[in-house]
């Protein structure tokens, strides 16, 4: 039997990074798993970062950590509105003057995925989806889709970010198989209503095929948060969504 913590999208937000990182070891999860977007929108992107390496957590590559490692101009983001591609623009500019050349070096060489094995368990950990790193695998998408991207990949539990919704899907894969889908939520930048950071502890156990998760919300400092991108001359926007998204 394998139990992990999972936690993606920090996004800059090192108080609330710390939060999680602390609920993980009340619990006793010695095993983490980061699965992208340590930086942008928040107002410590340098600091997430150096968190992350000090505690030698294993992360997948984020769009916004290949945006800006990569030091591409862009994050790779999908904007909505006029507002939003204003405040993305912000964002990225600040984000990408904190993160010097030698900790864009280290973002741009994370891997794209991870993979875990738990007897027949096949878990592949990722960003976007198994295909690209920026795609949303939203909870509307359909079970014939998911199947598919599951079984291009070669896996039965896909465990993504970016979307910053917290869910678990069950569906069927095209041989019958149980696959399993798992979003983790968001650390920095929850996007469901609820401004407390999130993450998901995941038990497999390989005898047995089965994946069993909990979602984990953990308050933090938002006060402070906000206060920090405030100084740092974020837009307010983007830290009212702190509390609103």
């Amino acid at each position: 039997m394998l139990r992990i913590a999972l936690f993606s999208d920090i996004h800059g937000n090192l108080a609330a990074l710390d939060a999680v990182l602390a609920d993980i070891e009340s619990r006793g999860i010695p095993e983490r798993y980061c699965l992208g977007d340590l930086v942008g929108y928040g107002p410590d992107p340098a600091g997430v970062v150096d968190r992350i390496r000090g505690l030698d957590i294993p992360t997948v590559l984020g769009n916004y950590d290949d945006g800006v490692g990569a030091r591409r101009g862009e994050c790779g983001c999908y904007y909505a509105t006029t507002q939003a591609r204003a405040d993305g623009a912000a964002s990225y500019a600040f984000t990408a003057a904190a993160i010097d050349d030698e900790r864009a070096a280290w973002l741009a060489a994370l891997p794209r995925e991870l993979r875990l094995e738990e007897g027949a368990l096949r878990v592949l950990l990722t960003h976007g989806s198994p295909r690209r790193i920026n795609e949303y695998l939203l909870p509307d998408r359909t079970d014939q889709f998911l199947a598919r991207l599951a079984d291009a990949a070669d896996a039965d539990v896909v465990c993504v970010g970016h979307v910053h919704i917290a869910y678990h899907r069950t569906l069927r894969g095209s041989d019958g198989r149980t696959v399993h889908y798992i979003s983790a939520g968001s650390v920095g930048k929850p996007k469901d209503g609820d401004s407390r950071a999130c993450w998901v502890e995941l038990t497999l156990d390989g005898a047995a095929g089965t994946v069993d998760t909990r979602f984990h919300r953990v308050g933090y400092d938002v006060d402070a948060t906000a206060d920090a991108m405030r100084a740092a001359g974020l837009p307010p926007t983007l830290i009212d969504a702190l509390r609103t998204a």
